[in-house]
């Protein structure tokens, strides 16, 4: 059991994770781990907090109310049952500020009469930097913003406008962006056996495809009748890859009543790439040109450029 509390705490991408022994004897909550977005947050180096006792990080008024309902006997609440009923905890700052955050402790095991809890609270700030960027994007488009008539997606030019405020956004702010485009495979067949309508209701089965899968602040916007650019917010070029084939599998799986059939199933191609020192022209047209490479009759490919 003692291995379990010296592997360093771990949690979701961007979540603050601590590992707390409540020792009854000598009343304290000991820190046994923390990981480094915790830390990071609270201002300290990894390790800096291992060993000390909770109500150091606390809140002031957080750490009183905690000494004041937590009553240091096997027989008593503990520490889980007295933080699950607080929505949020204030947490110290190394330099003096207080930060509000949501939080929730889970029981994971008790040993020699003291039991252990794993505390997770999101990182607020991650949070904010992501609204900080949907009201700059939001803001730079206002009176811009134009949609596809068909999928009621930002058009290819929205789209476009997209990629240079992101250049710009990330001239002083850190994000890391991946962009994709995404082509409906064999569509000059469909176009043939379906038609421009039955190809638009296509679009728009992929496109909600997408809606499905990704967050709501990533970005899916139309480049032409048969392809999708797709804008992914603060994601790894390795976690890219594990989304986008992730997609690529949901549209097959996802099947539908089209052109007669009772079980028609649409397959995509996609190519992507992360922003970086590349220009997004190029950007754009290195995954569109990927794309038109492919043989017509090519059907769900995944192509990682830059890498």
């Amino acid at each position: 059991m003692a291995e379990l509390m010296e592997k360093p705490a771990e949690g979701r991408k961007g979540d603050g994770v601590l590992l707390l022994m409540q020792d009854n004897t000598k009343r304290a909550l000991t820190i046994n781990a923390a990981n480094e977005t915790l830390t990071n947050l609270l201002g300290y180096a990894a390790g800096d907090l291992t060993d000390h006792t909770l109500d150091e990080i606390l809140g002031v008024r957080t750490a009183k109310l905690l000494s004041e309902e937590l009553e240091y006997r096997d027989d008593a609440p503990d520490f889980g049952d007295i933080f699950s009923r607080q929505h949020t905890v204030r947490m110290r700052h190394r330099l003096g500020e207080e930060i509000a955050l949501p939080c929730t402790v889970l029981r994971i095991m008790a040993e020699d009469r003291n039991p252990r809890f794993q505390m997770v609270l999101p990182d607020e700030h991650e949070k904010l930097a992501k609204q900080q960027l949907r009201d700059f994007l939001k803001t730079s488009l206002d009176g811009r913003l134009e949609v596809d008539p068909i999928t009621g997606l930002p058009n290819r030019e929205t789209t476009e406008n997209y990629l240079k405020l992101l250049k710009s956004y990330r001239a002083t702010n850190t994000v890391s962006v991946s962009f994709a485009v995404l082509r409906l495979d064999r569509h000059n067949r469909s176009m043939e056996r379906y038609d421009a309508d039955g190809c638009n209701a296509l679009l728009k089965h992929v496109a909600n495809c997408c809606r499905s899968t990704f967050r709501t602040e990533d970005v899916i916007g139309v480049l032409s009748e048969s392809t999708l650019a797709l804008v992914l917010f603060d994601i790894s070029r390795e976690s890219a890859r594990v989304v986008l084939n992730r997609l690529r599998g949901n549209v097959r799986e996802h099947r539908l009543a089209f052109g007669g059939k009772a079980d028609f199933s649409v397959t995509i191609s996609v190519a992507f790439d992360m922003m970086g020192d590349i220009d997004n022209a190029d950007l754009l047209s290195n995954c569109e040109a990927a794309m038109e490479e492919l043989d017509n009759d090519e059907r769900s490919i995944l192509i990682e450029l830059g890498n």
